[in-house]
């Protein structure tokens, strides 16, 4: 089959790196993808968020099905267009990505199917917002109600810095919504979905802070790594039955199935799991090492998601050891970050054992230079026959790429974080 992928980031570089692996996928393309996937793919400049363009590229390049990366595209509604135009999708409509595009959409779900969250308020005034915060006491949780990349959470203990960042989103005219605090660490789970079944993959962990000891502002993530050694016996069945089975039931039942990621974010409290936030495509960067573990072909998992037919799709197959992906940043990230800086040591980052590197936020000069272009530039995978020998992998990698001002976690996946 030949396969669109929509999309320009290391999540995406990841999902063609899989794809491109695959033989079943005779022809792959990108739109618009970014240099290092353009090693793999053919590239196009389209808004990845525009349906009719979207749906234009797949009906020129004969795609037999379009994978969705990112939120954006999936909450304009890309995935209607691609199915109305008859061409197989990998990705929720519209409705049912407000998933992902409304906390306060999430949490009437996950309340009417019963499943187990924080308790929550969605507030629209300061008044709402100040009422909220006193009612579930620090540490303050507050969310944008909307898209915010990753970085429309804070946690905090100050209580003036939680009124601050609901007001911000007040003030651009967004509602905010303010929950109780969940302790424990948290766990990413994902689930392939085709509007009725639906196949958990492998656990991993991400980490959203910025710095080091889980400190800082939170970000799209800084590193992931799975598997779970420490996660409990019967987390994905209990996550199945507990969380992705009933959302798949309650958006069935309001009229709009859900086909493709299911991302569930997880705190795993001295209650049980809870659930932290969904998202309504793969994540990124537990993507990259999720991928990195799979081996059954992806191309034939995404179609049967996409045609209604996991149920026939079978186990699937995890290659042994383990995988852990270093993020790195780019100066200023993540708040506005710089641009432009050239990057290097690729090749000799590459030319590590057990690591590889897949491009995020990278674009290439007129002369072929590689140059930084967004917040998040690089991940770097590393894998082994253990965490620890991934991680050294990874760590080992990432020392030998050169960029002026980047930066990125020195304590992923370690024994303390």
């Amino acid at each position: 089959m030949r396969v669109l992928v929509v999309g320009s980031g290391g999540r995406e570089h990841a999902l063609a790196r899989a794809l491109a692996a695959d033989p079943g996928v005779t022809g792959l393309h990108a739109a618009p993808g970014n240099p290092g996937i353009g090693q793999l793919a053919e590239l196009h400049a389209v808004a990845p968020a525009d349906p009719a363009e979207v749906t234009g590229l797949a009906r020129r390049t004969g795609a037999d099905l379009v994978v969705i990366g990112p939120e954006a595209p999936l909450v304009a509604g890309v995935a209607d267009a691609v199915r109305a135009a008859g061409i197989d999708c990998f990705g929720p409509g519209r409705d049912a990505a407000m998933l992902e595009g409304s906390k306060s959409f999430a949490k009437q779900v996950m309340m009417a199917a019963g499943i187990p969250t924080a308790a929550a308020r969605t507030c629209r005034t300061e008044a709402e917002a100040a009422s909220a915060l006193t009612e579930f006491g620090p540490p303050y949780v507050v969310k944008a109600d909307g898209l915010a990349a990753g970085k429309g959470v804070v946690v905090t203990q100050d209580r003036a810095a939680a009124l601050r960042h609901a007001g911000q989103c007040f003030g651009t005219g967004g509602a905010v919504v303010i929950e109780e605090f969940l302790d424990g660490p948290e766990v990413s789970v994902f689930a392939l979905a085709d509007g009725a079944a639906a196949i958990p993959l492998l656990p991993a962990q991400d980490f959203k802070r910025a710095h080091d000891g889980d400190t800082g502002p939170n970000t799209g993530g800084m590193g992931a790594y799975a598997p779970l050694a420490w996660a409990p016996p019967g987390l994905t069945e209990e996550v199945m039955n507990a969380v992705v089975t009933p959302a798949l039931a309650e958006l069935s039942r309001r009229g709009t199935p859900y086909s493709g990621l299911l991302y569930t974010g997880l705190s795993l409290t001295s209650r049980g799991p809870r659930v932290v936030e969904f998202n309504a495509r793969f994540g990124d960067p537990e993507t990259q090492v999720v991928l990195d573990r799979l081996a059954t072909p992806l191309g034939g998992l995404l179609r049967a998601a996409a045609t209604g037919d996991l149920a026939g799709a079978g186990p699937l197959e995890w290659r042994p050891g383990a995988a852990v992906t270093v993020v790195i940043a780019a100066a200023g990230y993540p708040g506005q970050p710089d641009s432009g800086d050239e990057i290097g040591g690729l090749a000799e980052a590459a030319a590590q054992p057990g690591a590889y590197v897949l491009q995020a936020g990278t674009t290439a000069r007129a002369d072929g230079t590689l140059v930084s272009s967004g917040g998040r530039v690089l991940n770097v995978v590393g894998t082994g026959g253990d965490v620890a020998g991934a991680r050294g992998a990874a760590y080992a990698a990432a020392a030998l790429i050169k960029m002026r001002g980047g930066w990125y976690r020195t304590d992923i996946a370690s024994a303390g974080s």
